[in-house]
Order: C-alpha cells, then structure tokens, then sequence
C-alpha cells in the first residue's frame, strides 16, 4: 500500500489565534493532502518546516519511510476504549526521530511532530476538523493491507520568496507609465 502526503499550504499562527484543545496555542501549521494508491483519502496537519529542527514543534524530512500499525504508550489504551484500535499507524526510519505517528488532532500543538487527519477548507486556517472520522476511514484501510504500507512526503509548498517575485522597479514602471 503507498501512501503520498503532499504538504501544500504553511497556515501561520497569529497573536489572535485562539487556543487548541490542550489549553495550547493553536500553532502554525503545514496542511496536506494524503492519497493511498492515488485515491485521495483525507487532509493532513503538521507542524510548520524549520530549517533548524525543534523538537516537537518541526515536520518530519521529506522522504519515503515504511509505515506499521505499533502500540503507542501514549496512546494506545484510550484509542482502544474509545473504538479506535490500539494499533496506530508508526513511520520508521525517519532521521533522528522516534515516534512519528498518525494520529487525532486538530491544531499543531496536539502533534508533536507527528501526521494529524482530517478535512480542511480555506476557512479553516491552521486546524482541521473531522479527526476521528479520517482517522477511523484511514485505521481500517492500513489494517486491512495485506502487503507492506509506505509514506512518501513530498513538498508543493512553495518558498515564500517564489510568491512575491515582481519586476523591476524600472520595468513596472514603464508597464504602468502613460505615454503620451
């Protein structure tokens, strides 16, 4: 089974941001899609790309990485008692990093570092929403594999510096500039 995350939008925290569910400020946030097979499945939330990773609060490197369904210490009792399987979805392999997940979550700071599911719009900034159905959608696909299960992240965000390329100064002028 191949999954593809494709990272597309950086949705960035504002003073004005209200808090997330654990009482933490919302975070800014990488949204994503994420296929399996080629069919879409559901959005993604992740921490924003640093180039200088912070531990907890940075995406996972661009890469493929074998995913298996583990216990979770974290996790894995209240996912049970809650329907959810004790199983969750674990990356291995993913450089100087232990214990990506996918999981639940609605804001940047219920991830950790970890892949969050979900739906999102335009309207909904840096959450997404929907998390327990995508991730129960997503829990009974992966279970269900029969050969082995990869992610592959790739990057369509594009560099902020790509978005506000202009002309020069002496072209945009002459571009605007009435000859009479």
């Amino acid at each position: 089974m191949e999954l593809v995350l494709v990272r597309q939008f950086e949705v960035l925290d504002t003073p004005k941001t209200a808090l997330g569910t654990n009482g933490k400020k919302r975070g800014s946030a990488t949204i994503g899609t994420l296929t399996i097979d080629g069919i879409f499945e559901c959005h993604t939330l992740e921490d924003i790309q640093r180039s200088v990773r912070v531990d907890g609060e940075t995406a996972i490197p661009l890469g493929t990485y074998t995913v298996t369904l583990t216990h979770s210490p974290k996790f894995s009792d209240a996912y049970a008692l809650a329907g959810r399987g004790r199983l969750l979805p674990r990356l291995h392999s993913v450089p100087g990093i232990e214990g990506i997940l996918i999981h639940i979550g609605n804001y940047a700071c219920d991830s950790e570092g970890c892949i969050l599911v979900g739906s999102w719009t335009k309207a909904s900034g840096n959450m997404i929403s929907g998390s327990t159905a995508a991730y129960k959608a997503l829990h009974k696909k992966l279970s269900a594999a029969t050969d082995g299960i990869r992610i592959t992240i790739r990057n369509e965000v594009a560099d902020m510096s790509d978005k506000l390329k202009h002309p020069s100064g002496v072209l945009f002028k002459s571009l605007y500039t009435k000859i009479c």
